[in-house]
Order: C-alpha cells, then structure tokens, then sequence
C-alpha cells in the first residue's frame, strides 16, 4: 500500500502537506488539493484512520446507542433496519459505526466513558424516555447528537427524527373503529418510552372520538421480553368479555397475539383483529399476514444520520425536528366485527 511520502512525491508536494489535506485543512490550495487527492487515487492510498483521527482531533466515528440489556437488544427487527440505514449514510461520509449498548442503571458510565476517550464524534440515540439520562447527560456537556424519538422537555433543543406517533397510534385504532370493533385492547411496550406513551395516548384518542370508554383490563404494557408479551395476550384474550380487536405496539407483539390466540382456537382476521406498527419482513410471511402501520423505518435511520452528519459538520447550532410519515398497509389480520 502507498504511503504519505509516495504520495507527497507524485504530487510534487511535502508529505506535511499531504496530510494537511488528508485532515481537510482549508488552507492548502484547491490546486495542491486536487493533486494530492489524484495522486491518492492513481496509487490506491488508503488513510489509516487512527492517524487521521490524531491529527484532525477527531475519532471518525459515530456511536449508536441502544438503552437495553444486550441480550435483548435486536429482539426487534426495527434496530437491525434502522442501523442499516444509519451505517449506510455515516460510512458514505467515510466515519466508522460504534455500537454501544448498555443496561439503563450503567448506561451513563458507558457514555461518559466513551466521549471522555474520543472515541466518538457523536451519537444517534435509537429511543427517547421520560427523563432520559442519555439526552440528559449529553445534552448537560453540550456533546453532538441525534435522537430518533420525541426528546420530552427537549424538543426545541437537541436534535431529533420521529413519527407522529400520536396519530399513528389514533389511525391505527380509528382503523379498527370504522371496521366496527368497539371493544379494542392495546398491548404496549415499556411505558417509560416515548413512543409507547404517544401511541397509547392516540389510541385513547380515537375512543374518546367515538365515544368508547377504555377498559382497563384491555390495557397491557410490557418489557422487551416475549414472554412478558405473552402473558399479556392471555390476560387480555382469557376474559368472558374479551376485545375483538388489538392495537400492538409493534409486529413483535403481535406475532405473540397470534400464538395465543391459536391456542384460545381464535382465527386472527375472523375472530380477532389485530393491527401492530413497523411493518417489518415478519409482517408479510405471518399467518394471517399483518395489517401493520409502515413508520418508514429505513427512512428515520437514514435522516437521523443525515442531520447528525450535516452537525458534525457545522460550527454554528442548528437545532432539527424531521417527522416522518406513516401509512396503514391493510393485510388479512382484521375484518369486520
């Protein structure tokens, strides 16, 4: 492979100068400029990142941040799309992807450590709580980044990309409303999450709409565990009077309703509705397939990355709110009541 002084020696430069280009320096001339990088490309020179970083004072790497216990960390197909799409817009910026995933109580050690070495430029942070200690804490030492999620308390001043979750939630329901169904349960997430918070409220939305009172034994939230999903769908489907419809916080849930009610002898689509959100690749192959609210998932990841990358590169603040559209992809698991 080349190195800086073969390089500096096709260019006819000094290899100082070479690497004042590599580091981006403005004060090289777009003449020299661009024969450096010609000379880079004719002899294949591949920067060695940690040298770039040293003399950019900058690590070329983004961490994403996932606040969860590691061994359910991707049970959700949402983050393995949405990280997808995140490392397909940071490398085409040439930086480099560092995972970081944390149980909650050691999550700010973890942070603290990670920017306290340089070893990130910023962070995407894959979900948004009720007095998230992530945003808290980054926010509080004026560190880059980006949240995918609605940042409560924090809207006006950090960065972030999301659904209008809140109508999400209510069109979902509305959905299943206008089918006929007025007995309509929802199955949640941790209710501590933003997401979960703003869906549910939709939903209690929709009801009010229409006059439905909410029933509390129709209302479940649950960890990330699928069990814990499990006992929630018996407890819901295990009742004299039970829902003829569910709003699930995601296809995860949902693909655990399903089960269930299998084992109730309840054909989902005939006896049971169900309607989840993210329509991930589950969705299309379950049976019945999944009625699912598409949240663009690829979208967001990409678009988060975007704005962290266009803040990376700013030496002036520019504080972003991106909501990105939702569509109902109607499938075979409702019909009418």
């Amino acid at each position: 492979m080349a190195t800086i002084k073969e390089i500096a020696k096709e260019a006819n430069v000094s290899p100082s100068t070479v690497s004042r280009v590599l580091a981006g320096s403005s004060k090289i001339s777009p003449e020299t400029t661009k024969r450096v990088l010609e000379a880079i490309k004719k002899l294949g020179y591949v920067p060695n990142a940690n040298a770039k970083g040293l003399v950019a004072k900058k690590s070329f790497t983004v961490g994403v941040f996932v606040p969860r216990e590691p061994e359910n960390a991707f049970l959700n197909s949402f983050f393995d799309q949405v990280i997808t799409s995140i490392c397909t817009v940071v490398n085409s910026f040439e930086y480099d992807i560092l995972l970081a995933i944390s149980n909650p109580e050691k999550e700010r050690d973890l942070l603290k450590r990670l920017v306290e070495s340089k070893k990130v430029d910023g962070f995407v942070l894959l979900s948004s709580r009720e007095k998230d200690p992530a945003i808290e804490y980054l926010k509080s030492i004026d560190f880059k980044f980006v949240v995918i999620g609605r940042p409560i308390g924090y809207e006006n001043s950090v960065n972030w990309v999301d659904n209008d979750n809140l109508k999400a939630g209510f069109d979902a329901t509305e959905y299943l409303i206008r089918l006929g169904h007025r007995k309509i349960a929802f199955m949640g997430g941790p209710n501590d999450l933003v997401v979960t918070v703003d869906r549910f409220s939709g939903y209690k939305k929709a009801l009010e709409k229409y006059g439905i009172q909410p029933r509390s034994s129709y209302i479940k939230f649950a960890n990330y565990y699928k069990k814990s999903y499990r006992e929630n769908a018996y407890e819901i489907l295990n009742q004299d009077d039970r829902p003829t419809a569910i709003v699930c916080m995601d296809d995860l849930i949902a693909i655990e309703v399903f089960r269930v009610a299998e084992s109730f002898n309840l054909k989902v689509g005939k006896d049971l509705s169900v309607v989840a959100f993210n329509n991930s690749n589950a969705s299309e192959i379950c049976q019945p397939p999944l009625t699912t609210v598409d949240i663009n998932i690829l979208h967001l990841g990409r678009l988060a990355a975007e704005v962290l990358m266009m803040d990376l590169g700013e030496s002036t603040k520019t504080y972003r709110r991106i909501i990105v559209p939702h569509q109902i992809v109607e499938r075979s698991s409702c019909s009418r009541a």
